[in-house]
């Protein structure tokens, strides 16, 4: 089954590159409506996450959360939120207005918190899946927390957000004293009418891989598990 994923991501990726145009990487966001209502809602996107983390509230390293290691030194910890596009129980809960803002970004599949200790680094890498843009919002980004994208540094920035086609090369680090938070979000890439139908597609067979399939089975235990009195 994974590999027969696998020969169709691929397949999906070549079509979307004869069909695609030479964006610009980051994407520009002015105009974006979409981008514009979260910006909206940042502050008070990160109240709740300040008040989940006040409140000792714990989250799982990225690797226990999706079953395999992401080449990151230090801590990288993650709280899946949105997976195949529907919230994740029970931590979706626990962040109301941060989820009814992510359920108003068109093409969503999935979303989760992101957080980077500090000195933590994630290597040079290529995302597999052409289908999807990454997003990014700043929630807690301190001096020194930078998303590398190509030759472009990028500094991350509370409220703002950062979309990229993650299967160029990039790179993210923590350089300041304290964790970096941001919304880490994948939404579908914006394709013509017939190369969208066809992605849209084989976005949903990939959801049938077993890491995205059991992700929100495995995030509700690490919940479970992290938060016990909650």
């Amino acid at each position: 089954m994974e590999r027969l994923v696998g020969a169709l991501v691929r397949a999906n990726n070549g079509m979307i590159r004869s069909a695609g145009v030479a964006d610009p990487n980051p994407r520009p966001l002015a105009g974006v409506a979409w981008h514009d209502e979260l910006r909206a809602a940042a502050p008070r996107i990160r109240e709740e996450w300040l008040a989940f983390r006040d409140a000792d509230g714990r989250l799982p390293r990225i690797e226990d959360l999706l079953g395999e290691h992401q080449g990151n030194t230090e801590v990288w910890a993650a709280g899946l939120l949105v997976s195949r596009g529907r919230p994740v129980e029970p931590l979706a809960g626990r962040f109301p207005v941060t989820t009814a803002a992510l359920g108003r970004v068109p093409g969503l599949r999935s979303a989760l918190w992101s957080v980077l200790a500090p000195g933590a680094d994630l290597p040079a890498h290529r995302g597999p899946n052409a289908g999807v843009l990454r997003y990014h919002l700043g929630v807690v980004c301190p001096p020194g927390a930078v998303l590398v994208v190509g030759d472009r540094t990028v500094p991350y920035t509370e409220g703002e957000g950062i979309l990229f086609d993650d299967t160029q090369e990039h790179a993210a680090r923590n350089d300041a004293p304290t964790e970096r938070v941001t919304l880490f979000c994948e939404i579908l890439r914006p394709l013509p009418l017939a190369a969208s139908v066809l992605n849209t597609g084989t976005q949903s067979v990939l959801s049938l891989d077993h890491r995205y399939r059991l992700a929100p089975r495995r995030a509700a235990a690490w919940d479970r598990s992290l938060n016990p009195a909650r």
